[in-house]
């Protein structure tokens, strides 16, 4: 009986940024609810599908994935026939986010010894050490350039860089005071801050930016209607089941929220589109 049920095939980029284990919770959930198989893809090497391989959306080898919302765009500019926006989104917990609205923010984080340094705003950040995920990261690059340039600075405001691959990296670069300061995504360290030395008790929240696009849940256009609204349904019933919320506020998870590609157009479009200068990058 159990050879007739369906396998859904999914893949996450958005590790090390969050736990693994929250998207295998979702892939429990799922199982739970759909009586259907999972199996999961770990990609940490890039944050959506890798440029350099068959896009798996088009070969047939993944039915849902998570990514970050600049992939996400990516892949639609290219107009990537083979994938649709799954109409749900996660909702994290920040203390920026009061109403619980979707969408995240990005952290401006430093050591707590720069504090005495009378560094009490991002523009008392000049020509200090910067440490940032990728250049096309929403949170880690592209929203830093977009304020400055606000504020009347440009690249010229970094007195270096430093590419880390991830937000985590980035924060721990914080930590061990290889960088000075980071941006990184606002639930990074929801998770994982607990496991860094001293509890990470070091890093603080200098500012906040954002609010940014929702994290885009994106599925394989093939998969049948039917399944994409069960998945949706199951999503979005989240905190009507006090034992399955309990489990996700874990990994800070309020519930799933509707989301559609409006999120992804205006503001959001013309941030992805700023374009970094060239810098002598040193890469770690």
């Amino acid at each position: 009986m159990s050879q007739n049920k369906q396998e859904l095939r999914v893949v996450t980029y958005m590790c090390p940024t969050h736990p693994v284990q929250l998207y295998e919770l979702i892939l429990e959930l799922l199982e739970e609810a759909l009586g259907c198989y999972t199996t999961l893809q770990y990609e940490s090497r890039s944050p959506g599908p890798l440029p350099d391989r068959p896009d798996p959306f088009s070969t047939n080898r993944v039915d849902l994935a998570f990514m970050t919302a600049s992939s996400y765009m990516k892949l639609r500019e290219n107009r990537n026939v083979n994938i649709e926006l799954l109409p749900v989104t996660p909702v994290f917990a920040h203390q920026m986010n009061v109403e619980n609205k979707p969408g995240y923010f990005s952290d401006i984080i430093i050591h707590r010894d720069k504090k005495a340094h009378n560094v009490n705003t991002l523009l008392d950040l000049r020509g200090c050490t910067f440490a940032y995920s990728d250049e096309e990261s929403l949170s880690g690059s592209k929203i830093v350039l977009k304020t400055l340039k606000e504020k009347g600075e440009n690249a010229s405001f970094f007195g270096s860089l430093l590419r880390s691959g991830s937000h985590l990296s980035s924060a721990q670069m914080v930590l061990s005071k290889q960088a000075e300061w980071a941006a990184v995504d606002s639930t990074t360290l929801l998770f994982s801050k607990k496991f860094m030395y001293d509890g990470g008790k070091d890093i603080i929240t200098l500012e906040t930016l954002g609010r940014l696009p929702p994290y885009p849940i994106v599925v394989n256009a093939k998969l049948s209607d039917e399944t994409k609204k069960a998945i949706t349904n199951v999503l979005l019933r989240l905190p009507q089941t006090q034992q399955w919320k309990n489990k996700f506020a874990k990994f800070g998870i309020i519930k799933f929220e509707v989301n559609s590609d409006v999120a992804y157009n205006g503001p959001a479009t013309q941030m992805w589109a700023i374009q970094n200068e060239k810098l002598n990058v040193r890469y770690y």
